[in-house]
C-alpha cells in the first residue's frame, strides 16, 4: 500500500512542477467543478480576475480562486469529496475532479483546509500543493495548513497521505551549467524525503530543507541556481519526518461537521446553465435543506456523544479536551468547559453543568486562560 500511494505521489510531484502558470490550464469537461454548499461569514470568489462575494450555491470551476479573511467556506466536489476553506486562506482550484476529469489538485498560498476525500480509483487522484510541498490523497480525511514563509503542516485524521518536498525538475534542466548528475541527485534527494503519514500522524519537516527548497524554487525559475546552493540541497538527507499525534476530540467533532449532501444536487448545480433562474434557485434551495438538515443531525450526534462520556468537573472536562474555556452568555449565565465544536451560528459546549447547544447569538463571549474571543459585538 504505502508503494503505491509513494509511486502515486512521485507522479503528482513531477505533474504538479509543470503547472507554473497556475490557473490557465483549460479544463475540457464541463462537469469538473465544486459547489459551494456552506459558507459562513464572507469569503470572496475569483474567476478570470474578477472578484465577488461567494454564495450557497455557486459553482468553483478550474482556475477560481477563494481568498477568505473571516469566512469560511464549504465545498463539495462534483466526485463527492468536501473541502474546507477556513479563515485567512488563499486557494487556487488548478483541477477539479468531473465526470471525465479525474484529478482535483488545490494549490494553497496560505491558510488552512480540512479535506475529506471520497474512495477513489486507481486513476483518479487528489492532490494538495504548497509553494515548496505537495500531499497526495487515496480516501482519507486530513488537514493541511500553511502561513507565508513558514513550513506547512499535514495531519491525518484517517487514511494515509503521501507527502514530499516538490521543485522544477524541467526548470533544473533549462538552467545553464547544471549536470545531468546534480540533477538526478536533486530528484533522489526529493524521492528519498517522501513519507506516508497514517492516521493519527502528522509530520515534522527540516525547517533548513524547506528554506533550500523555497531558494533552489525561486532561483530556478530565474536560472540563476548556482552548484553550490544545489549541493546543499543534496546534502539534506531527512527532511521530513513523521510523529504521532492522536486526533483530539475537537478535531474528531470538526471531521464530523464536514457534512456531505446527496451528490446529484451539487452535479445537477454543475452542469446547470443557469439559463431558467427558478431552476437554478431551486437547486440551491435544496443543496440549502439538505445541509442543513445534515449538519443539525451531526450536531445532535457529537452533542449525544458528549453526553454520554458524563464529565461534570472542570478538571475531567480539561484533561479531555485539552483546554478549560469560560463561556459568557448573554443572560449573565457562565458555563466552565469547553467548546467541543462550532457549526455555522451554533456552538456545542460541554460544561459542568451540562452539554448544550448555544447559538451565537446566545453568547456574549468565550473566555480562555490569557485571552478573550468575543463571539458578537456588544450592543
Amino acid at each position: 500500500m504505502k508503494k503505491l500511494l509513494i509511486i502515486i505521489l512521485v507522479t503528482l510531484t513531477f505533474a504538479q512542477c509543470q503547472k507554473f502558470s497556475f490557473g490557465q490550464k483549460e479544463s475540457k469537461d464541463e462537469t469538473a467543478g465544486a459547489v459551494v454548499t456552506f459558507l459562513q461569514g464572507q469569503v470572496v470568489l475569483m474567476k478570470e480576475g474578477k472578484e465577488t462575494f461567494a454564495s450557497l450555491g455557486d459553482v468553483v470551476k478550474p482556475g477560481d480562486r477563494i481568498l477568505s479573511k473571516l469566512g469560511k467556506v464549504d465545498l463539495q466536489t462534483y466526485r463527492g469529496e468536501i473541502i474546507r476553506i477556513k479563515e485567512n486562506s488563499d486557494v487556487l482550484f488548478r483541477d477539479l475532479a468531473g465526470d471525465k476529469q479525474p484529478n482535483t489538485d488545490l494549490y494553497i498560498l496560505a491558510g488552512n483546509l480540512l479535506v475529506k476525500s471520497v474512495k477513489l480509483k486507481a486513476n483518479q487522484n487528489l492532490s494538495i500543493s504548497s509553494p515548496t510541498m505537495v500531499a497526495g490523497v487515496r480516501g482519507t480525511v486530513f488537514s493541511f495548513e500553511l502561513e507565508k514563509g513558514s513550513v506547512p503542516k499535514v495531519k491525518v485524521y484517517e487514511g494515509a497521505v503521501a507527502v514530499a518536498f516538490k521543485t522544477g525538475p524541467k526548470l533544473v534542466e533549462l538552467n545553464d551549467g547544471l549536470s545531468k548528475e546534480n540533477y538526478d541527485q536533486l530528484v533522489k534527494t526529493l524521492e528519498e524525503n517522501e513519507i506516508v503519514l497514517e492516521s493519527g500522524e502528522t509530520m515534522e519537516v527540516n525547517p533548513s530543507l524547506n528554506e533550500m527548497v523555497y531558494i533552489i524554487n525561486a532561483k530556478m525559475a530565474a536560472s540563476s541556481i548556482t552548484k553550490d546552493e544545489l549541493a546543499g540541497l543534496t546534502e539534506l538527507y531527512k527532511g521530513i519526518s513523521k510523529v504521532e499525534s492522536p486526533v483530539t476530540p475537537k478535531e474528531k467533532a470538526e471531521a464530523e461537521t464536514l457534512v456531505s449532501i446527496d451528490n446529484s444536487l451539487v452535479q445537477k448545480q454543475v452542469e446547470n446553465k443557469a439559463e431558467n433562474p427558478a431552476v437554478t434557485q431551486e437547486i440551491v434551495e435544496n443543496i440549502e435543506k439538505e445541509h442543513e438538515s445534515k449538519r443539525n443531525e451531526v450536531l445532535t450526534n457529537i452533542t449525544t456523544e458528549a453526553e454520554k462520556m458524563g464529565l461534570q468537573n472542570e478538571e475531567d472536562i480539561q484533561n479531555h479536551y485539552s483546554v478549560l474555556e469560560t463561556i459568557h452568555k448573554s443572560n449573565g449565565e457562565v458555563l466552565s468547559g469547553a467548546v467541543v465544536a462550532q457549526l455555522g451560528d451554533i456552538f456545542i459546549v460541554h460544561s459542568t453543568k451540562g452539554v448544550f447547544q448555544l447559538k451565537v447569538d446566545d453568547i456574549e463571549y468565550v473566555e480562555y486562560k490569557n485571552f478573550k474571543v468575543l463571539t458578537k459585538t456588544k450592543k
